[in-house]
Formats: structure tokens, sequence, C-alpha cells
């Protein structure tokens, strides 16, 4: 137990006593609502030197991070240069110091890559002797630990029906941030006949929930240093599977998206460069990327830059291009080989048919090659293959699985086969 007593004369903790009064009454007379106090002692001690420089910066994240997983009745306030105070209306100790220990560990992921659980520390307010807040100190890993433990015994039992809101915070602190991982799918290379390229994308799984992808997986896609963490954590996931597949003799070539944004800055793309230069040599044979976030009239001077960037590592360069064929000149001028057009979910062949045959002959007619995600259905594989694909990707390609696979011999004849398979008797 930490004995921790808080300076009365901080202005922001005498606004809120009388809040923090009315918790402790509540939870004495309902086991509810409680106070913890969130220290960011130990990303600073692991970001070092450059803690003075970036202190803002984990602040403004820190309190954004606070913002959306605190309800309006919940408050909070910085103490001192490294820490907050949380005061949760509903949630109790356990619950809560969840929710505080997760705004510390998606810190360390976003600045640092990795999370530290075992120094990522909560210490929750356990009663109160005079003047003085007597404080419990856990580590993220052992919250963890015993969240699991509880979440095994009791996930349908009375105590989820009697705690109501509590019971739903509790699931959502427990188990919203599941570990994000890269999962791979592949692309028909038509003219090849061939499943050989393996396009890369991370998923969050949800419990009870659909998953979260790509740049969704992040709290705000906005956040550039967010999405450059991201396309880091892709490029690592990516060729630490490969270099296991790649000595067991496996080979298959991967795409591996880039979003604008990491690219546009000198700052963040010196840094993935440098990501970039640590990957073995014998595997940049196998290496694509997929350019994404290009925004909509990008001169080709801009697209150039990035794709010069990327072509030193790696095969080859494709764009990924959300809705027209208006900016295909300028990624033709810009060297882009590969140009994907991204059907949304659930498109309708009727819609996206004429849009389909437009985008493949306007990329040939550039010296594009043509490609094709989101092919979910037998009939828009008809479409795209009628409309002259060379590169197609979607569920009804191929699902998206843990580990890419050995380079696979896929001709029409299989997917028309495929395709009566689907139709049924």
């Amino acid at each position: 137990m930490d004995g921790l007593e808080l300076e009365p004369s901080s202005e922001q903790f005498l606004q809120a006593a009388p809040k923090l009064r009315a918790i402790f009454r509540a939870q004495n007379q309902a086991c509810a609502g409680s106070l913890h106090m969130v220290g960011l002692d130990s990303l600073r001690e692991r970001l070092g030197n450059r803690w003075p420089r970036v202190a803002d910066r984990v602040h403004m994240l820190a309190e954004r991070l606070l913002g959306q997983l605190l309800t309006p009745k919940d408050t909070w306030f910085r103490h001192g240069e490294e820490g907050y105070i949380v005061v949760f209306a509903q949630l109790g100790q356990r619950e809560a110091g969840l929710v505080c220990g997760k705004v510390v560990e998606q810190l360390q992921r976003l600045l640092l890559g990795d999370v530290d659980t075992a120094a990522v520390r909560v210490h929750s307010a356990v009663h109160q002797v005079g003047r003085e807040l007597v404080f419990q100190s856990n580590s993220l890993s052992e919250m963890l630990v015993g969240a699991a433990a509880q979440a095994a015994q009791s996930t349908a039992d009375a105590t989820a029906v009697e705690t109501g809101k509590a019971s739903a915070w509790w699931t959502h602190a427990a188990l919203q941030e599941q570990p994000a991982q890269v999962v791979y799918r592949p692309i028909w290379d038509v003219r090849k006949e061939a499943l050989s390229i393996y396009m890369a994308r991370i998923m969050r799984p949800r419990r009870g929930r659909q998953p979260l992808w790509g740049y969704d997986c992040i709290n705000d896609s906005r956040d550039m240093q967010q999405i450059l963490a991201l396309d880091l954590e892709v490029l690592r996931q990516t060729m630490d599977v490969y270099g296991e597949l790649y000595a067991n003799q496996f080979r298959c070539f991967l795409s591996v998206p880039v979003h604008f944004e990491t690219l546009a800055s000198v700052g963040r793309r010196r840094e993935y460069l440098a990501a970039l230069q640590g990957i073995h040599r014998e595997l940049l044979a196998f290496l694509a990327f997929h350019l994404v976030g290009l925004p909509q009239g990008i001169p080709s001077s801009r697209a150039a830059e990035m794709v010069g960037v990327l072509k030193q590592f790696s095969r080859v360069v494709t764009a990924v291009v959300e809705s027209g064929s208006q900016d295909l000149p300028a990624l033709a001028a810009a060297g882009v080989h590969i140009a994907i057009i991204l059907l949304p979910p659930g498109a309708s062949p009727k819609h996206w048919g004429t849009e389909l045959k437009r985008f493949s002959h306007e990329a040939t007619r550039l010296g594009l090659r043509a490609g094709v995600e989101g092919v979910d259905t037998a009939i828009m594989a008809s479409y795209a293959d009628e409309a002259g694909f060379q590169y197609m990707a979607g569920d009804f390609i191929g699902p998206w699985s843990e580990v890419p696979e050995n380079a696979l011999r896929f001709t029409r004849t299989d997917l028309k086969a495929r395709m009566d398979a689907s139709r049924g008797p």
C-alpha cells in the first residue's frame, strides 16, 4: 500500500473535492465509483533525453485518450508534471484501473512501438484517512491477469446483470484492446494465373463486435504519428513472419501498405526509411508496397517523390484509388506500376459494373496494370474479369489468414469452377 497525500494547496484538487467526497460516499453505499492516479513516470524514463522535447505531445495524446475512454459523468485533471487524477463516477476500482492502465499502454505503443505492461502502474484510492488518501499500486500486467481470471469465472453469471452499465464498461476495459495483428490475403495475378502476391493488412479483433481494420485500429486516423506507428508495426510484423517463411523455403510476394502521410514529411519519411534499411536484402526481392490515402488531385511530381523512395526497397509500387480514375494520369507519370480500385463493402455490381470497365480501360490506356480489391462475390468476380482487370483480391478470391501461403496456381478454369460451386445445384 502506498500512502500518498494529495497536496491540499492544489487548486484543481480543491475544486474536485466535492466530487471526490461524493464518490467515496457512493462507494460506501453501493460499491460504485473510484479514484485513481495515472503516472507517466515509466514513459518518461523510457523516453529518456527525448522527454523534454515531446512532453507536450505526450500530454496532448494522454488527454485525448482520457476524453475517448471516460464517460461524461467522469472527470480528470493534471496532477504535477507527470500525472493525472482520474475520477470515475460509476466504475469500480478494478474496472477503472484497467481503463487508466490502457491510457499509458496506448501511449507507450504509439510513442515507443511496444508496451511494457509490468512498468505501467496505476494507483487506486482504497480509502480515506482524515485528509490523506491511501492508494494501492498495481501494474497493468497484474491487472490484466486478474481481469482474465475473473472473466473466465463469471462470463455470464448474475453479477453481469446486477452491475448493469458497470459490467459493460468492465468488458470494454478488459477486452477492447486485443492485440492488433497483420493478416494476409492473396491477389490473383490473372495473366500469370497464380496466387503469388499476398496483401498485408492490420486487424484488431474485438470481442462480440466486428474487428477494426487498417487505420481504424488507431485512436485518431488523422494523427500523422499514429499513422506512421501503424505503418512501422505492419512492416515489422510482416518482415518477421516472412523471414521465418523464407527460412523454411516458402516463396511468395508481399504487398505492404504505406500511407501517404507516412511519406509526406521529411521526418516521418526518414523514420520509415530507417526501418526499410534494416530489412535483409534477400527479402527485399519479395517486397512490394501499396500506397494508400493518396489525396485526390495529387500532382505527379509529389507522387513520383514517394514512389521513388519506395522503389529502392521493392519490386513494384502500387497505388490504391478509392474512387474514380481522374488521378490515373498522375500515378502513371509518377512510376506507379499497378493502380488498384478499392470497392466498398457490399458493392453492387449494377452500380459498379460501368465504373470497373472505365477504370480498367483508362489504366490500360496509360500503361498501368489495373487491379481491384473487394471482389467478394462470384458476380463481382465475373464483372471484374470481363472488365479486363489483371489483378483481383477479395473474399471470393481468397480469405484473410494469419500467414501468407506459398505461391499457388489458380487458372480461369479454377475461377469458373468456384463460381459454379457458389451457385449451388
